[in-house]
């Protein structure tokens, strides 16, 4: 988010202000995965920025101290991130010279609800027009398909297959008694026990 957000500053800057406001989509309050998303996608972004002499990613609402909104059913659901977005849409907009001008989701179905209603005030149609950064986690189908049709910028996929496979090896490592890792490129994390599979960008680009 962060070297996209700072190659492109001057074009997502849509009130030039010299600031870049976003949109926080929280899937659930309690999620370890939501916490870390919703903290780290920021933080590092704005490491970038900051790193560059560029002013920090500004949340939208000053008045909301928690910076992002959740999906107060814990779904992850594409009905919540609608229905936000299209309360915000209807201040932070275009005409009022205020338009979010990045969206951060903790996953994919999330992403869809914010495009469906960006969609109905004429943006991220895919049709080289007016378009929000919007950007998911998980690599879903639906969401190669809009990333492909023009209409998401990106997600973030997590390898369930290489997840797989390191839990494989680590069973049968312990199965023969063996140290958990024995054999395996793998690192232990800073907590002892467990290890961290990469996630991918996946763009159009």
């Amino acid at each position: 988010i962060g070297e996209y957000v700072l190659e492109h500053f001057d074009e997502l800057d849509l009130n030039h202000d010299g600031k870049i406001s976003y949109v926080m989509f929280k899937g659930d309050e309690a999620n370890q995965e939501a916490i870390a998303r919703t903290k780290y996608g920021v933080e590092c972004a704005d490491e970038v920025l900051t790193a560059a002499g560029k002013p920090a990613l500004e949340f939208y609402d000053a008045g909301n101290a928690n910076k992002y909104l959740v999906d107060l059913n814990g779904t992850w659901s594409n009905t919540a991130s609608f229905d936000y977005m299209q309360t915000i849409l209807a201040q932070y907009n275009e005409a009022n010279n205020n338009m979010v001008e990045v969206v951060i989701c903790n996953n994919d179905d999330m992403a869809i609800g914010v495009i469906a209603a960006l969609n109905e005030v004429g943006y991220n149609l895919g049709d080289g027009g007016d378009e929000i950064i919007v950007i998911g986690v998980d690599c879903t189908d639906t969401a190669v398909e809009y990333i492909n049709a023009g209409k998401l910028y990106g997600t973030v996929k997590q390898d369930g297959d290489a997840m797989g496979k390191a839990n494989i090896l680590m069973a049968i490592n312990g199965a023969l008694g063996k140290d958990w890792l024995d054999g395996t490129d793998y690192v232990m994390a800073d907590d002892g026990f467990s290890i961290r599979i990469p996630y991918a960008k996946v763009t159009a680009e």
